[in-house]
């Protein structure tokens, strides 16, 4: 939960739990969100979004804000990793004499 915005009781926090829940469910249904999973003692977790551009992630995650602190990072696929390590090692390959 964000520690910014403090809920009042238990009552209050297992309501906004739960609509945080049910939202994310909604958006792996939807195809929306790509993967989602929590940490058994509730410190962390993560969601997966395969998005356009930053803007849209940024976008997608507004509706978490006020449930939880996020830390969005990019990912690249085996496949995109593979291709820019060939491309980083082109470029820094020394020249031919």
């Amino acid at each position: 939960m964000n520690p910014k915005e403090p809920l009042k009781g238990e009552n209050e926090l297992e309501k906004a739990v739960l609509l945080m829940l049910k939202g994310a469910k909604a958006e792996l249904q939807a195809g929306l969100m790509k993967d989602w999973g929590i940490c058994v003692d509730g410190s962390g977790g993560y969601m997966v979004y395969e998005v356009p551009s930053e803007a849209d992630l940024f976008n997608s995650l507004q509706k978490y804000r006020s449930y939880l602190n996020i830390d969005a990072r990019q990912v690249l696929t085996v496949e995109q990793a593979i291709e820019s390590r060939k491309q980083a090692a082109s470029q820094t390959s020394e020249p031919t004499s």
